[in-house]
C-alpha cells in the first residue's frame, strides 16, 4: 500500500484536473456577495430574533445577560483604574507615570531589573507613539481576559492532568479551539452578548483557555513520580499531595502557561476590535479599512512593543528560578530590602500621577507618530518604486503561475467533482472513517451554499500552505542540523511567534496591495515559524546512530538529508504541515480586509450589513468545516506513518 499510495494520489489528482476542465463552469454554486440563499436567509432571521428577544428571553435574562453584566463590568474596574477617566474627573484613577511605576515594580519582583527596565522602555514607546490610551485599554482588556482564563484554565487543567476521563473529555474541546480560526467564533458570540468589551473578553477566553489547559495537564502529568510515591507512604491525602508537592514541582510550567496565555489574549485582543474592544486593534482595523500604510505602522508598532512586553516580562518569571537551594540570609535581606524600596518608589509614582496633571494625562508633546507614519510611507513607496521585480513581479509570478490555475480548477470545477477529490484525498491518506467525515463535512458546504467561496478561501490556503513548507522545510533542515543557525534564527522565530497575525497585515499592505497575494504572504510569514520549529525537532530527533551509519557508508550530505532524516522525520513534518495549513487558513480568513475575498471577507461583511447577518455567520461555520477536513485528513495520515 506504501508503494501505491503515491501513485493513487497522482492518478486521482489527474482525474480530478481532466474532469474539471471537461465541465468547467457548471454547478459551481456561485452567488453574488450580496446575495443570500434560502438557508442564509434563514439563518439570518433567526439571528434578528434572537437579537428581539434579548430581554424577553429566560436564557438571555437568567444566563447570557448576567454573564455579559459581570464580565463588563469586572473590565471596566479596570480600564477605570489605568484607561477611563473616573467619575467626575478628567484622569483615571492611575496616571501614566503611576502604571509605568507599577509595571516595573511587577516585573522586577517576578525576575530581574533588566527585564523591568526594557518593560518600561517599551511602555514609554507605546505612549511616544502616541498610543497610551490605545495601549491602557489593551492592556487592560489583556488583564481581564488572562485572569479570567486562569481561574478557568488552571484548575480544569490540574484536574485534566489528574484524571485520564477528564483529559479524553476535555481533548475534542482543546482540538477544536486549536482549528478553529480567530474570526469564526467573534461573529456569534457578538449575537449573543453583543459587541464590546463582555463580548470581547469572552472571544479571547475562548482562545487563552485551552492553551493555560494544555500547558497545565502537561505539567502534571509529566511530573518525577519519586517525590509523589514519598508523600503517599507518609500518609499524605490526595489533596495535600497537590497542593504541596505537585503543584509546587509544577509551578515552573504552570507559569509557562501564565506566559502562552498572556500572549494568546495579547493576540486576540487586537483582533478583538472587530466587535467592539477597545485598545490597539482599533488603530489597525482602520489604517487598513482607508489603506494608510503610515497609520497602520505606527499603531503596528504599538502592538509589537506591547506584545515583547508582555512576552518578556512573564517568559522571564518562568526562567527565574534556577537553582532550588534556598538564598543566604543575607541575600535574602538584600532581596527585602530592594523590594521594599522599588515598592516605595511605586508608590510615589501613584502618588504623583494622581496629583500632577503632567504625570496623570501622557503629555501631547511627546508624541512621534507623524514621524513615524512619514517614514514608513516613504519606506514603502521606496520599496515599490526601486524593488518592483521583488513586490510586484513576485506577486504576479506566485498568481499566474499558481495562483490562478489553481483557483480556476477549484471554483470553476462542479461541485460534486470537487467532493469526490476531497474524498478520495481522505481515503489514502488517512483511512474510511476519515473518508466519511471528510464526506459529511464538505457536503454541509454544499448545503450552505457558499461552495464557491469556500474554494476561493481553500485556493489561497493551499497556495499559502505551499510556500510555507517549501520555505519551512528548507529552513527547518537547516536549523536541524546546524546549532550556529538555529540560535541565530531563534529569537527571530519567537518574535514571530510573539507578535498577533493582524499586525502582518500592515507592512504586507504596503507591499503589495489590496490583493489576495497579500493575505496569502500574511499567512507564510506568520506561519512559517511554527513550521521552522517543529521541522527543526523532527531533524533533531533522528538518532544519531542513523546518520554515522550512513556517513561510514559513504553518503553525502544530500543524500543523509533526502534519505535518511526527512524520511525518518516524515511524522513531523506531516504535523508541521497540519499546523501551517491551520495556521495559513486563520490569516487568510482575516484577509479579506486586505482584498483576499472569499469566505473571510463575507464574515467581515455579515458583522457590519445586518441583512448578510445569516451569511456572515454560515461562512464562519464553512471555515471551520474546511480546518476540520484537512485537520483530520493530515491528522490520520501522520497517525499512518507512524
Amino acid at each position: 500500500m506504501a508503494l501505491r499510495k503515491p501513485y493513487l494520489l497522482l492518478g486521482s489528482v489527474t482525474l480530478w484536473i481532466i474532469l474539471g476542465h471537461i465541465l468547467r463552469g457548471k454547478n459551481t454554486l456561485q452567488i453574488d456577495t450580496y446575495e443570500n440563499t434560502s438557508f442564509t436567509s434563514f439563518v439570518g432571521k433567526r439571528a434578528l430574533e434572537l437579537r428581539g428577544n434579548r430581554s424577553e428571553s429566560p436564557a438571555f435574562i437568567y444566563f447570557f445577560n448576567p454573564i455579559r453584566g459581570a464580565i463588563d463590568g469586572f473590565v471596566q474596574v479596570i480600564r477605570n483604574l489605568i484607561a477611563v477617566p473616573a467619575p467626575n474627573s478628567v484622569i483615571p484613577i492611575i496616571g501614566w507615570l503611576g502604571v509605568v511605576a507599577i509595571i516595573g515594580f511587577v516585573v522586577f519582583a517576578t525576575s530581574q531589573w533588566r527585564t523591568a527596565l526594557l518593560s518600561i522602555s517599551l511602555l514609554l514607546a507605546c505612549g511616544a507613539l502616541g498610543m497610551w490610551q490605545f495601549t491602557m485599554d489593551s492592556i487592560a482588556m489583556t488583564l481581564a481576559a488572562v485572569l479570567l482564563s486562569l481561574a478557568i484554565g488552571i484548575p480544569l487543567g490540574i484536574w485534566a492532568g489528574l484524571s485520564d476521563k477528564v483529559l479524553k473529555i476535555l481533548t475534542p474541546f482543546l482540538d477544536l479551539a486549536q482549528i478553529l480560526p480567530t474570526l469564526v467564533y467573534m461573529a456569534p458570540i457578538a449575537l449573543i452578548f453583543m459587541i464590546g468589551a463582555a463580548s470581547a473578553t469572552i472571544a479571547t477566553m475562548i482562545y487563552s483557555i485551552p492553551i493555560c489547559i494544555r500547558i497545565t495537564s502537561h505539567a502534571i502529568r509529566n511530573l518525577d513520580r519519586s517525590p509523589i510515591e514519598a508523600a503517599e507512604s507518609m500518609g499524605s491525602t490526595h489533596k495535600q499531595t497537590l497542593i504541596k508537592v505537585q503543584i509546587p514541582m509544577a509551578k515552573q510550567m504552570i507559569v509557562l502557561g501564565i506566559n502562552q496565555t498572556v500572549m494568546a489574549a495579547v493576540s486576540f485582543v487586537v483582533v478583538a476590535a472587530l466587535i467592539g474592544a477597545p485598545g490597539l486593534g482599533k488603530p489597525v482595523i482602520e489604517a487598513l479599512i482607508i489603506r494608510n500604510v503610515g497609520q497602520g505602522f505606527v499603531a503596528g508598532f504599538a502592538v509589537v512593543f506591547l506584545a515583547i512586553l508582555m512576552d518578556r516580562s512573564t517568559s522571564a518569571a518562568a526562567k527565574k528560578q534556577t537553582t532550588f537551594v534556598p538564598p543566604t540570609e543575607k541575600e535574602f535581606k538584600r532581596k527585602r530590602f530592594t523590594l521594599i524600596g522599588s515598592g516605595v518608589v511605586a508608590l510615589v509614582g501613584i502618588f504623583i500621577s494622581r496629583t500632577i496633571l503632567w504625570a496623570a494625562v501622557w503629555p501631547k508633546e511627546i508624541d512621534i507618530s507623524p514621524q513615524v507614519e512619514r517614514i514608513a510611507n516613504d519606506a514603502t513607496s521606496w520599496i515599490l518604486d526601486n524593488l518592483y521585480i521583488f513586490t510586484v513581479g513576485f506577486k504576479d509570478f506566485i498568481s499566474y503561475a499558481i495562483l490562478n490555475p489553481l483557483e480556476t480548477q477549484l471554483s470553476a470545477s462542479p461541485w460534486f467533482v470537487t467532493v469526490a477529490m476531497i474524498v478520495a484525498l481522505a481515503l489514502i491518506i488517512g483511512d474510511v472513517r476519515t473518508g466519511i467525515l471528510a464526506f459529511v463535512l464538505a457536503m454541509a458546504i454544499v448545503v450552505s451554499g457558499l461552495w464557491y467561496e469556500a474554494m476561493l478561501t481553500l485556493t489561497q490556503t493551499i497556495v499559502g500552505c505551499l510556500l510555507t513548507m517549501i520555505i519551512g522545510i528548507a529552513l527547518g533542515i537547516w536549523t536541524g542540523r546546524s546549532d550556529r543557525v538555529e540560535k541565530t534564527l531563534r529569537p527571530f522565530l519567537d518574535a514571530g511567534q510573539t507578535l498577533p497575525a493582524f499586525v502582518y497585515l500592515v507592512p504586507m499592505l504596503g507591499l503589495f496591495g489590496p490583493t489576495r497575494f497579500t493575505a496569502i504572504a500574511t499567512g507564510i510569514v506568520y506561519a512559517i515559524p511554527v513550521v521552522v520549529k517543529i521541522v527543526c525537532e523532527g531533524i533533531r530527533a533522528v538518532p544519531h546512530s542513523l546518520i554515522e551509519a550512513a556517513t561510514a557508508a559513504g553518503s553525502t550530505t544530500r543524500q543523509i538529508i533526502t534519505k535518511v532524516q526527512l524520511p525518518a522525520a516524515k511524522k513531523t513534518i506531516l504535523l508541521a504541515t497540519n499546523q501551517g495549513l491551520i495556521y495559513v487558513l486563520a490569516v487568510v480568513v482575516i484577509g479579506g480586509f486586505v482584498g483576499a475575498g472569499g469566505l473571510g471577507y463575507l464574515v467581515i461583511v455579515g458583522n457590519s450589513k445586518p441583512e448578510l447577518q445569516g451569511k456572515g455567520l454560515i461562512a464562519g461555520a464553512a471555515i471551520l468545516l474546511l480546518g476540520v477536513i484537512f485537520d483530520r485528513i493530515m491528522q490520520a495520515g501522520a497517525r499512518r506513518s507512524a
